[in-house]
């Protein structure tokens, strides 16, 4: 079980989003803002920190330079959960190599993946199986 905590200003992204984290088995820590973010992100050591990038008050882009500056959670995984395109996002935040993009809506499957490549003893769901080889070509006999 990780702590994950969420920072987006929406009520209905959080809600969904700790409901099917909890479910997960992990417990989920919400922040409403960017501005209260890094307080309590300090506060709680999350393990991992789901980010929206629009919000009042600091930008998603604000938190993360926050976060990376704070000795609790420098070295804290990121995975921002935007509805702005990617690739105006991803100019405005610092490289790193703790720090992931997803696009919204939420696609659970990829988030869960991307979970699991930052959390200690976690492992990506399984794949889908393996479609069956194909069955040998009968035998022919050679009948001349």
């Amino acid at each position: 079980m990780a702590k994950i905590l969420v920072i987006d200003d929406e009520q209905p992204i959080v809600e969904l989003l700790s409901l099917r984290l909890t479910e997960a088995g992990h417990q989920v820590v919400v922040a409403m803002d960017g501005l209260s973010a890094p307080m309590i992100a300090s506060r709680e050591k999350p393990d991992l920190v789901i980010l929206d990038f629009n919000m009042p008050a600091a930008n998603g882009a604000k938190v993360h330079e926050r976060l990376r500056g704070n000795t609790f959670t420098a070295t804290t995984p990121i995975i921002f959960l935007t509805a702005s395109p990617i690739g105006q996002v991803m100019p405005q935040v610092k490289d790193d190599d703790i720090t992931r993009f997803l696009q919204k809506p939420v696609d659970f499957p990829l988030l869960a993946k991307m979970m699991a490549s930052f959390l200690p003893g976690s492992t990506p769901p399984p794949a889908a199986p393996a479609a069956a080889p194909p069955p040998p070509p009968p035998d022919i006999l050679d009948l001349d």
